[in-house]
């Protein structure tokens, strides 16, 4: 079994300041370079948060050169990098994220659609044999279409960024480790660290394997909740960042 680390950053958003949030989605990124992360997720809306700000009316293109700098360390890193983020398509605003690779790619998925540079036909896979992920973008717990998609395709892993609120938490999570059970299939949720824009979000970012068991889940605060995949299977740690 190929050796992989995920992680799920607990990110305390500033609402509605684009620059510095790139700056502290760097201050993460560096930190799970020094854990070895392979994959870094972010919550949604980690880049703008939910206030009524100029990026978050006007939406960002994927390919916006504000973001170089986080595909600039996306590459130095070695490490696939997805943010949250409000996207610009066509006359839309959607809620979206975008995936910066260490390749010096990048790709855009959105809600509704659900594309990947425009692809729409269910949740397409990232990545390569044994160590590919499908992301699923602003949807509910309870909607299982994107977790099924997934493993339909063959995913090795299915990834979220949620804004999951401390009322909502507990519903959100029976769910997505159902998922992670009925299909087989390790499932890893962001959550942001603290409240985003009035919404009191709970934190305690997860991930569970394919059985459905929990591997690791955090608590308060700004954390990586790291997940290792071995041959010995999988392996959990709580990373303060520092």
């Amino acid at each position: 079994m190929t050796q992989w680390n995920v992680a799920a950053a607990q990110y305390g958003c500033h609402d509605g300041e684009l620059d510095a949030n790139i700056r502290h989605h760097l201050h993460f990124i560096r930190r799970a370079a020094r854990e070895q992360v392979d994959l870094l997720v972010f919550p949604e809306y980690s880049l703008t948060g939910l206030s009524p700000c100029t990026e978050s009316l006007n939406g960002l293109s994927f390919d916006s050169p504000a973001l170089d700098v986080l595909q600039t360390a996306a590459m130095a890193h070695q490490m696939t990098v997805i943010v949250g983020l409000p996207l610009r398509e066509a006359e839309q605003i959607l809620p979206g994220a975008v995936g910066f690779m260490p390749d010096g790619s990048r790709m855009a998925c959105h809600k509704p659609a659900g594309a990947w540079d425009g692809i729409s036909d269910g949740a397409p896979i990232i990545g390569r044999q044994g160590r590919s992920f499908a992301l699923g973008i602003n949807s509910e717990g309870q909607d299982e279409t994107w977790p099924r998609s997934a493993a339909d395709q063959g995913a090795d892993l299915y990834t979220t960024g949620r804004i999951v609120s401390e009322i909502a938490w507990q519903h959100e999570v029976m769910h997505l480790q159902r998922w992670s059970h009925k299909y087989r299939l390790p499932v890893l949720m962001a959550n942001h660290a603290w409240s985003v824009n009035g919404t009191r979000t709970a934190g305690r970012s997860a991930c569970w394997d394919e059985r459905g068991q929990l591997i690791v889940r955090a608590d308060e605060g700004e954390l990586l909740v790291i997940s290792r995949r071995s041959e010995r299977g999988w392996q959990g740690e709580v990373i303060p960042l520092v």
